[in-house]
């Protein structure tokens, strides 16, 4: 060990001491007299959930609590993207692919006691799709952007759903798979109406069992789930803002799970005896997005001359640590329909800033004015350090000649004020959902998904070619043919250069040893219904 590193392990030591579970505030129900109780799992985490009903979040935060709480028609084989059954058994397509039939799976209750069947799945899909809904109201994050071409979703028999598509729609399964189209209660939702997100009933191998907001969720082992039952019978999600502290928490024993690790504290944890990393393979991209709505990048020059601007290298290997890959597009190398290299731009800061003084000369850009560069405070699975990454990119921007002002919020504000499209420039990112190109190239660049309020194609990038190209993959079942569309819409994109591409970041979870069977699945959420405690 170095001594730097030796110095950063004895003030964590030294930090831990007398620091037991109880700084934690968590009850002590949870807690037995040596510390945790064996059946309890405690995650550290940077943030809380921000709603529990899967129709309304779009954060990781409330995802990953809600995959604990709900079911979905099917579902992805823990730590990969292939699909088997969920709460249906079986199911089939029309030969027109536009009409699926599921058949439901018998002798499933929810939360509340209540039965699974066809008419709780109709009703928890209407009442995202039909406006005349009575539980229809405020908005719902994913809905528009991704299930927006469900026509209909109809009960043909007592435990049969059919549910209908405007076109063949090659995704349409890994798309059931995703957390927003998960089956909630109907009892629930109308005793709690517009609470329900506070009081989530679903069929899930976990049911809440409290919410302290901005502390806490602690959910406890559903002991009629249908499926294995999980070994642990407790998972506190604790709310530790700070990543040094998420680190003392888990080096002292007070959590055993810790989350958005930061990459220049994991030579720490990779020489720590009692402790383990988990390096899943990334599934996710980090970007600068340029509002093309907004001049002067409205105009694809400005654009690139930027994307020459920005030290991707730098980026890797100073705010990640190396923990990270340079991105040249927006799929990750891990994502099938990837092409190397079709994204790519030299760095090369004197050929950009001799391209925008050209383009001042010529009245495109005015080099005297401050452009806003929003960024979110809060780490990501995609950014543990977003602030360091933002100053890095002004940094970048300001040697070029644009003068640059760092907007810097928590990051359920720079969501809300980006998807508004209030911004010049944005540092966002996105992690995967269903191991499907589409959910990246689609949700991110067709002209459909840049509504202000719901956007999530938040550079409001608009070419009908590429919605086109995107459009067309997605009604073609042959993988080499949607392959090569999506090589000639990723082509088209980094030619107008919407995003700088900028980093695929490793996901990384830190365990104490005596945690086991800690898998991440494709979104970077950690299968709690799998873990385990063994004596050591």
């Amino acid at each position: 060990m170095t001594r730097a590193w030796l110095v950063f392990a004895c003030a964590l030591a030294l930090a831990a001491v007398g620091c037991d579970a109880s700084w934690l505030g968590a009850a002590p129900a949870d807690r037995g007299p040596g510390g945790l109780k064996a059946g309890t799992i405690v995650v550290a985490r940077p943030a809380d959930a921000t709603s529990l009903d899967p129709a309304r979040p779009s954060d990781n935060e409330s995802s990953e609590v809600i995959s604990q709480l709900y079911d979905t028609l099917v579902r992805y084989r823990p730590g990969t993207t292939e699909i088997e059954p969920g709460l249906a058994v079986a199911w089939e397509v029309d030969p027109a692919g536009r009409s699926w039939t599921f058949r439901l799976r018998p002798g499933v209750r929810f939360h509340d006691g209540t039965p699974l069947d066809a008419a709780a799945v109709v009703f928890s899909f209407e009442r995202q799709r039909d406006p005349q809904h009575p539980y229809h109201r405020g908005k719902f994050a994913y809905w528009e952007n991704a299930f927006k071409n469900i026509e209909r979703v109809e009960a043909v028999a007592p435990m049969i759903v059919r549910i209908t598509i405007s076109d063949r729609f090659a995704p349409f399964l890994a798309a059931m798979a995703t957390f927003p189209v998960s089956i909630v209660s109907p009892t629930a939702v109308a005793r709690f109406g517009d609470d329900f997100g506070d009081h989530p009933v679903g069929t899930g191998a976990y049911r809440l069992e409290r919410w302290t907001r901005g502390e806490r969720i602690v959910v406890v082992r559903n002991p009629d789930y249908w499926g294995p039952r999980p070994p642990i019978d407790r998972v506190v999600f604790e709310v530790i803002p700070d990543a040094r502290q998420r680190l003392i928490a888990l080096e002292s024993g007070a959590v055993d799970l810790a989350l958005a690790i930061l990459p220049g504290e994991s030579q720490f944890l990779d020489l720590h005896p009692g402790l383990t990393l988990h390096r899943p393979p990334a599934n996710n991209v980090t970007y600068l997005a340029m509002n093309c709505a907004r001049p002067p990048f409205d105009q694809p020059a400005v654009r690139q001359a930027l994307a020459q601007a920005i030290n991707k290298q730098a980026i890797v290997r100073l705010a990640y640590q190396g923990l990270a890959t340079a991105a040249d597009g927006p799929l990750p190398p891990s994502q099938w329909g990837y092409r190397a290299g079709l994204g790519a731009v030299r760095f090369d800061p004197a050929a950009a800033r001799a391209r925008l003084e050209k383009l001042a000369a010529e009245g495109a850009i005015d080099l005297a004015h401050t452009y806003k560069l929003y960024a979110p405070t809060t780490p990501r699975p995609y950014l543990p350090n977003p602030e360091q990454v933002a100053r890095i990119i002004r940094a970048n921007l300001e040697e070029v000649g644009l003068h640059v002002e760092l907007v810097l919020q928590p990051f359920a504000a720079t969501r809300q004020d980006t998807q508004a499209g209030r911004h010049d420039l944005a540092l966002a990112g996105w992690v995967g959902d269903n191991g499907d190109p589409d959910n990246y190239l689609y949700l991110m660049f067709d002209k459909d998904n840049t509504v202000p309020g719901i956007a999530r194609n938040i550079a409001f990038y608009r070419d009908d070619a590429v919605s086109t190209l995107l459009r067309r993959a997605q009604r073609v079942e042959d993988r080499g043919e949607r392959e090569q569309l999506y090589a000639e819409a990723q082509a088209r994109i980094a030619a107008d250069a919407p995003w700088v591409p900028l980093a695929h970041s490793q996901v990384t979870v830190a365990a104490r040893e005596d945690i086991t069977g800690v898998v991440v699945d494709p979104t970077g959420h950690v299968v709690y219904a799998g873990l385990k405690r063994v004596k050591r």
